[in-house]
């Protein structure tokens, strides 16, 4: 039962924002350590009191009982100069009280004429027989007092007598708060002050983090990584000093850099790119489809100025190649489809921060975490899913946008349970497989959209076991007519007859692909309507083409 509690209140802790969590956190440090250091001081001095006390009171005693005047009154019994003496000494010393007794302790003298003649309290038996000095700690006949004794010698060396000095323990606590007192103040005042300084390091590191939580920044990241490599254009973002704070891997294959991309990144950006005017010019000015020379490459590139709010945090520049105009073409669809993915996420991010800063402005806290908690758990299981089940981060990142894509369509993209994919055909990169699965699935969003019937839903499996990689598309949309089915595959062929121009490359590139690594693509009937696409593709290349096939069901 504690430990179910403790774990409770751990949660609760770590629902705490993080930055409180933080200030949480120093604080309670700031006070074990203040809390330590004044325990340290505090014993430190009582150590040293309590020593120097004792060292005192034995001075005094022993001075006291080396007086000749002390002696002589001892020896003699003489009362009222014993008084006399004692008295004067009480006057010009900082200690409590003084006792005199004979060698049997009895009280010659004593603060209280009452207490004479009566024995002395709390003696060390044998110690004046040995002519020992000693301390004793208790209540005595005055108070609760430290008390130091001494024997008195004669001429002979025979003890005669015996003194006790006696520090009372309230006057002992009155200099112990003399000291605590101030060095508490000085703690408290620390303490204060620790505080303070806490409470502005969390506020600055709030600040730094954009009101976000370490777990929606970890996701962010994780989304920027994946779709930064799912993107076939080189992509490179710069800070407003022209210093590279990201680049994919397209960027650094078109750019002819072998190195990982983490190796430049920090890296100014002439060092990379020459002429490097496009990246550091102006950059708060958005271009679009201009043409420039990277590193002795014509590309067309685009630049989009990062801004939060008003400042200027960089830009980022896509670019393709100018001379790949076939592939260029071939791929426009797919493209096409991950710039509308990338739309598709900034106007639900944008839409989902409205909501959320509406919601704040109008307090309802309670609404603002569920729609946090909701959107976060729901992105990060298909975040997580996908990376456990496709090992390629590109084609991880292409699955979902192509997920975020079928939602703003109003369809329902459905990755068949035990998808997986660990090792690419031998002979297709990661951009290539990519364009494949990518072009297979935007034909059959397509294909549903253009049909009343069917339940809008597209699956996909996509599977690596065996000795063959497979991938299958099934919609339940429009179909492909007896006529197109033998020629589908040939470039400028399309279902599509209203915008001549604008398809039958998909296919083409996709059947090029299939030809070149020796697989085998059918084509079916899917049920109860719909088109089903199943390609075969070899780990190990073939030597002999690849085929196509078609079979109705």
């Amino acid at each position: 039962m504690p430990a179910h509690k403790n774990k409770k209140q751990f949660l609760f802790f770590r629902r705490l924002a993080f930055p409180l969590r933080i200030f949480l956190l120093i604080l309670v440090v700031s006070v074990f350590i203040i809390a330590a250091l004044a325990r340290y001081f505090s014993a430190s001095f009582e150590d040293y009191l309590v020593t120097h006390v004792r060292d005192m009171a034995m001075n005094q005693a022993k001075i006291i009982a080396s007086n000749d005047s002390i002696i002589s009154a001892v020896e003699h019994r003489d009362y009222p100069r014993l008084a006399s003496i004692a008295d004067k000494l009480q006057s010009d010393t900082d200690f409590d009280y003084v006792v005199i007794g004979d060698r049997n302790s009895i009280r010659l003298y004593h603060p209280n004429p009452k207490k004479i003649g009566q024995p002395m309290q709390f003696t060390k038996p044998g110690a004046l027989e040995k002519g020992e000095s000693y301390f004793i700690m208790g209540e005595g006949s005055i108070g609760m007092a430290m008390r130091a004794k001494t024997p008195i010698f004669n001429e002979n060396g025979q003890v005669i007598g015996v003194v006790s000095i006696g520090y009372l323990v309230s006057k002992i606590d009155s200099w112990r708060l003399d000291f605590l007192l101030p060095m508490a103040g000085v703690f408290v005042l620390l303490l204060l002050l620790l505080m303070l300084l806490s409470w502005l390091f969390a506020s600055h590191i709030r600040r730094q983090m954009l009101g976000m939580e370490p777990k929606q920044i970890a996701r962010v990241v994780r989304q920027q990584e994946a779709l930064f490599s799912s993107v076939y254009e080189g992509l490179i973002a710069v800070d407003p000093e022209g210093f590279i704070t990201a680049i994919n891997r397209s960027a650094r294959k078109m750019l002819g850099l072998s190195s990982p991309g983490r190796q430049w990144l920090g890296k100014p950006i002439e060092e990379v790119v020459k002429p490097a005017d496009f990246f550091t010019q102006e950059i708060a000015e958005q271009r679009q489809d201009v043409m420039a020379n990277f590193n002795g490459l014509s590309v067309i590139a685009n630049r989009e100025a990062i801004r939060s709010g008003d400042e200027l945090l960089g830009a980022i520049i896509s670019f393709r190649s100018k001379d790949e105009i076939y592939t260029l073409n071939a791929q426009l669809t797919q493209i096409k489809q991950y710039v509308e993915s990338l739309r598709t996420l900034r106007h639900e991010h944008l839409n989902w921060m409205s909501t959320l800063n509406g919601l704040l402005q109008m307090k309802e806290y309670d609404r603002v975490r569920e729609m946090v908690q909701g959107e976060s758990q729901a992105q990060q299981q298909l975040i997580d899913s996908l990376r456990s089940a496709f090992a390629d981060r590109q084609v991880a990142g292409l699955l979902f946008g192509k997920v975020q894509r079928a939602r703003e369509l109003g369809l329902q993209m459905t990755i068949v349970p035990g998808s997986q994919l660990h090792q690419l055909p031998e002979g297709l990169d990661s951009t290539e497989f990519a364009a494949i699965v990518g072009n297979l699935l935007d034909n059959a969003f397509e294909a549903s959209l253009r049909t009343p019937q069917g339940n809008n839903v597209v699956e996909l499996f996509l599977s690596d076991e065996g000795d063959e990689v497979i991938i299958e598309v099934a919609d339940q949309g429009c179909g492909v007519p007896e006529a197109l089915r033998e020629k589908i595959f040939e470039q400028g062929v399309s279902t599509r007859t209203d915008e001549p121009g604008e398809h039958g490359i998909g296919l083409y590139l996709i059947a090029s692909y299939v030809g070149r690594c020796g697989g085998i693509i059918t084509l079916e009937d899917n049920d109860p309507c719909g088109t089903l696409f199943s390609l075969f593709l070899p780990k190990v290349k073939k030597n002999n083409d690849g085929t196509i096939k078609h079979t109705d069901r």
